[in-house]
């Protein structure tokens, strides 16, 4: 197991180095980034690779190394508090609604957790993307400023 950590943090921070070593602009990164950011706490299983793709086709000038960079940082254990935390905040926000009374009782359950959870989300996903836009760039600053 040490050997897999050693290896994951390996490459974790060599694909960082190649963000920073871009020739793009400190917005480019961070803004790849903190998109990368958003796109990867949304709760897209499976298609949040394709969302990124599909950014990276339509803007031009994002950094792509980084906003995939972002979609590596938040994997599914630094989700997992991310989206329990969502669904608290939803929790806290709805409170004691009432449910849409559909035909299946199920349908009821799944639409109260589903518009919670998505709320909740939705109110973490976007400071948390706007911080990470911000320390990105002072980050790349900083290493530019040095190696310069």
């Amino acid at each position: 197991m040490k050997n897999y950590k050693n290896s994951f943090t390996f490459k974790l921070k060599r694909h960082f180095l190649e963000v920073l070593r871009t020739k793009t602009s400190d917005h480019s990164v961070a803004m790849g980034f903190a998109i990368g950011s958003f796109v990867a706490i949304l709760p897209t299983p499976g298609i949040s690779i394709l969302i990124g793709i599909a950014i990276v086709a339509i803007f031009k000038k994002i950094n792509k190394y980084a906003l995939f960079l972002a979609m590596i940082v938040w994997n599914i254990w630094t989700l997992a508090p991310i989206y329990w935390a969502s669904y608290e905040i939803g929790q806290a926000i709805f409170g004691d609604s009432e449910v849409v009374v559909w035909e299946f009782e199920q349908l009821d359950q799944v639409f109260e957790y589903t518009r919670r959870f998505m709320v909740g989300n939705l109110f973490l996903s976007i400071p948390i993307s706007v911080l990470s836009y911000f320390l990105v760039r002072a980050g790349v600053r900083r290493y530019k400023r040095n190696r310069v």
